[in-house]
């Protein structure tokens, strides 16, 4: 048994001494130990190694007081902002406990980071652990999504896609993960990072930390909070041949073959620069401001180039970069994760529909070329027709429209839906031999005929048939997760009788603009048969990204002149989809020579080598 009268002394004295007052990156430097649950580098902290971490969490110090917000726009997995997060996290539970809120994009996504992030914080750090209230499960107040903490500190943990989720939690303390990944508006309730921002209003001691990777321009709340409320700050490395400071970036990196070792060509002398300098580069840099701001908001923008020297090799970026040139999906993937930018693709407004008229023939209506190795297909729903396009796909998902016909008549009745079904079952020939079915076929739900749509996917799923409908959110996912939904049909329900499929519309039809301005056939590229009209095509190509704004940011929304029909823009983005669904049933690195092996008529030619130039030119 502990003596009673030494714990009420040591209490006392505890009680009387001041509050240490240490940056976050000296509580991190002396108190933070990493775990191989979350690090590469397990073991104490070491500001040193990622020196360009050490102004931002100084800046969420309680000593600091004319900085409110912190914005960090970084490359993934190259910059360690999510241990700035966390250092200022277990920094505040350790000397000045306040309530705290983080928010991560989704509940599920929550649940990864309190597992691989959060309780390595909680338990393997020894200033944070002894100040955690009990560790029971039984505890209330250290469910997962709440925990309590000496010092009434509260902190919790909540998904952004949740409207209601922050309210009634007042907290002097905020930190947003992965902000670009939250929808803009969700449950009608408005922006979920201003929604909690205002849990803040009557703590003037607080502090908001938002980091993120950066997703599509107009629709990516680090890119708008960076550049429009914050000072633009942007790291100078120290150059090592001529002694001065510079921001690198992608042009300044150069190589002699394509497998060759990267050099960073310093922008103040052109000397070459290896990479195994990269150390001394960091150490020796700064933070440049190139914006004035709001006076409230530090943004710090860092590309993966950056990246400490054993973590992210420049040869591997310049590998990622030569793979994605040409192909608008890797690029944006390349564009927003190493060079840590909003992806923006200019070119969409130039797709017209007279410049793919040059495009049209070379094949027949109802044929598929020796290129394609898997069908699908799609309706559209309309009051008085269905609308039925027939895509193809080979390597690199190089794309033929095979079909494309309105099957005029009621959707409400039976023989209507007959139609698609013979539709279903046409072998479509191929060229050099064989025959083709689609293997998959999205029909639009989203209509004034829900009910005979859910109806005919019931009675069809054995077939592939796929019920789909377009998603709000304009980060939804290309395909999300499936979903169970009761048919009601002429009087009669059949529970959970049909599978749904979201599609993110928004980035699937970005996606069908970016390989539409493709000019040279290979992946991505968009053929068209000679039956192909400039009514289709107007209609292929009638929508535009146009900015609006919600809350005070701007977004892009796909807005459809007055009067013109895009059905067959639709049904092409659930082509797209199908695509996708039917990658889920294979190796995707192995799938083409898996299909190919299927068919029953020759191998098709390997696809044509991709063209070079795209987002940078080299």
């Amino acid at each position: 048994m502990p003596d009673a009268a030494a714990v009420y002394r040591d209490a006392f004295i505890a009680a009387l001494q001041p509050p240490l007052d240490l940056t976050v990156s000296e509580w991190a430097d002396a108190e933070r130990q990493l775990t191989r649950r979350s690090s590469s580098e397990p073991g104490q902290w070491r500001t040193d190694r990622v020196p360009f971490l050490r102004e931002p969490m100084d800046l969420l110090s309680p000593r600091e007081r004319r900085i409110r917000r912190v914005v960090l726009i970084f490359g993934s997995q190259s910059g360690a902002k999510t241990e700035c997060g966390l250092n200022w996290l277990g920094r505040t539970i350790a000397l000045d406990p306040a309530p705290t809120l983080v928010m991560f994009p989704t509940e599920s996504f929550a649940k990864r980071q309190i597992r691989q992030r959060l309780t390595p914080l909680f338990t393997d750090t020894p200033a944070v652990a002894a100040k955690s209230i009990s560790s029971k499960s039984r505890d209330a107040a250290n469910a997962m999504f709440l925990k309590e903490f000496e010092g009434d500190m509260l902190l919790s943990i909540i998904g952004g896609n949740s409207g209601s989720a922050a309210q009634g939690m007042p907290a002097q303390n905020l930190w947003v993960d992965e902000a670009s990944s939250l929808p803009l508006e969700i449950d009608d309730k408005g922006d979920p990072i201003e929604n909690a921002e205002a849990r803040q209003t009557n703590f003037p001691d607080r502090k908001t930390l938002l980091t993120s990777t950066p997703g599509s321009r107009g629709a990516c709340r680090i890119t708008w909070e960076f550049e429009t409320r914050s000072d633009r700050r942007r790291y100078s490395m120290l150059m090592p041949c001529c002694g001065g400071h510079a921001v690198i970036e992608w042009p300044h990196m150069v190589w002699d073959t394509r497998d060759g070792e990267v050099f960073c060509q310093c922008p103040l002398c052109g000397e070459r620069v290896a990479q195994h300098h990269k150390t001394t580069m960091l150490a020796g840099g700064i933070w440049q401001a190139t914006a004035k701001g709001d006076g409230e908001t530090a943004g710090f923008h860092l590309p993966g180039w950056y990246a400490p020297y054993g973590w992210l090799s420049w040869e591997k970026i310049r590998d990622e970069f030569l793979r994605a040139k040409s192909d608008p999906l890797l690029l944006k993937g390349w564009v927003n994760k190493r060079a840590a930018e909003a992806w923006e693709d200019e070119s969409l407004a130039k797709v017209t529909a007279e410049g793919l008229m040059a495009r049209v023939g070379g094949y027949g209506h109802g044929t598929c070329p020796a290129g394609v190795l898997a069908v699908v297909m799609a309706v559209d729903v309309q009051d008085t027709w269905l609308e039925v396009s027939v895509w193809g796909y080979g390597r690199g998902e190089e794309a033929w429209r095979i079909w494309h016909q309105k099957v005029e008549g009621d959707p409400g009745q039976d023989d209507v839906w007959e139609q698609v079904t013979s539709i279903r079952e046409v072998s479509w020939p191929r060229v050099g031999g064989g025959t083709m079915k689609a293997v998959h076929c999205a029909i639009d739900t989203g209509g004034h005929f829900t009910g005979e749509a859910y109806e005919y996917c019931r009675q069809h799923a054995r077939g592939g048939v796929v019920a789909i409908k377009g998603s709000s959110n304009r980060s939804a996912p290309v395909l999300g997760k499936p979903s169970k939904q009761d048919v009601t049909f002429r009087g009669r329900t059949v529970r959970n009788g049909v599978t749904l499929y979201l599609l993110g519309t928004h980035a699937l039809k970005r996606t069908v603009y970016s390989r539409l301005k493709l000019d040279e056939p290979g992946p991505g590229f968009v053929h068209f048969d000679d039956a192909t009209t400039d009514e289709y095509l107007q209609g292929l190509t009638c929508e535009r990204l146009q900015p609006r704004y919600i809350k005070g940011f701007q977004v892009l929304e796909w807005v459809k002149p007055n009067g013109a029909r895009n059905e067959p823009l639709d049904l092409a983005v659930y082509c797209l989809a199908m695509l996708e669904l039917l990658k889920r049933r294979y190796n995707r690195a192995t799938m083409w020579e898996q299909l190919e092996a299927q068919l029953s008529g020759p191998v098709a030619p390997a696809a044509i080598e991709r063209k070079k130039g795209a987002w940078l030119s080299q």
